[in-house]
């Protein structure tokens, strides 16, 4: 799906006059995994829905920052971060599959009574739109929470100049989306739609599988110095690209010394990468996940955020 396509979509959701309104609760623990519960409510009068509707559809189709023309594609999830890509995931993505089964779950069963202020994760709009001859169901998800709590807020009593302090929880909707769902795509168009899936667990974890495999490759000294370091800060995200031909290719002795030398990784005396050196296992990590690149003019190696086929 290209921009123009989701700029159609936000066109569309003006058309739609059956959106139901869902606030959401995440809760995520090492035993149980994630967990999702939501909450159904109305607003009244039900104009106001339609006016919602209205304000994200133009903010998206304006061409102001934060609107569709702020972005500069639509690619598949890869663990960059950047902030003019839209990023696309399926259903059977293995980073979200089992989270995104009972997120739908959730909304498909939505609770009627519970105390809705609970329910502060997340804002959730679902409706169906009609497109040519197609039934496409649509989310829209904002992971702001729903729910703020007003200090020192007071309302008008008395044209006399009268007011009285806003106690007590209240709801607020806005106008910005994180997450746009469409039939069984997924796209983010803020990076803080990870948080909808707690994708943080699921790159953690490639990251461990991809750090053994890499350890039994035998191309790298130190290896407790390279999993300490490629399992902190950002790195392990950047493992959902890890390039398995490269780590394949980096066997090979001389392949290895020629990468050593054009990206400036010291070798021990067996010719292994050495991580124990500074900079070293960051230098590796950018290495085996597309990260590190060539110049094609200077000739020289360069770092990059992501890379994909040259069209």
């Amino acid at each position: 799906m290209s921009i123009e396509t989701l700029k159609n979509i936000f066109t569309e959701i003006r058309n739609c006059s059956t959106w139901s309104l869902q606030l959401l609760k995440i809760s995520t623990s090492k035993t149980t995994g994630t967990k999702y519960a939501s909450r159904q409510i109305q607003l009244e009068p039900a104009s106001e829905m339609t006016a919602l509707i209205e304000e994200i559809s133009k903010k998206y189709l304006s061409s102001g920052k934060g609107s569709l023309d702020s972005y500069s594609d639509v690619s598949d999830y890869d663990g960059t971060a950047s902030r003019t890509t839209i990023y696309r995931l399926g259903k059977d993505n293995p980073l979200i599959a089992s989270e995104y089964k009972s997120f739908l779950a959730a909304v498909a069963n939505p609770d009627v009574e519970a105390d809705s202020f609970s329910f502060t994760s997340a804002c959730v709009i679902k409706g169906i739109l009609t497109i040519g001859d197609d039934n496409i169901p649509v989310k829209l998800v904002s992971m702001q929470s729903p729910v703020t709590t007003l200090k020192q807020k007071y309302r008008l009593l008395h044209a006399s100049g009268k007011f009285s302090q806003i106690t007590g929880p209240i709801l607020t909707l806005r106008s910005s989306v994180d997450v746009v769902m469409v039939g069984d795509r997924i796209y983010f168009l803020t990076l803080a739609g990870e948080n909808l899936f707690n994708m943080s667990r699921a790159y953690k974890a490639v990251c461990h599988d991809v750090i053994t495999e890499v350890e039994s490759a035998g191309i790298i000294s130190n290896i407790d110095s390279f999993r300490s370091i490629a399992e902190s800060g950002h790195n392990p995200r950047k493992f959902i690209s890890f390039d398995r031909e490269r780590l394949n290719a980096l066997k090979n002795t001389n392949t290895r010394k020629a990468m050593a030398k054009r990206f400036l990784i010291p070798l021990d005396d067996e010719n292994r990468f050495n991580a124990g050196a500074d900079g070293a296992a960051d230098k590796i990590v950018k290495l085996l996940c597309n990260k590190g690149m060539v110049d094609p003019f200077h000739n020289t190696a360069v770092e990059v955020s992501g890379a994909k086929q040259w069209q």
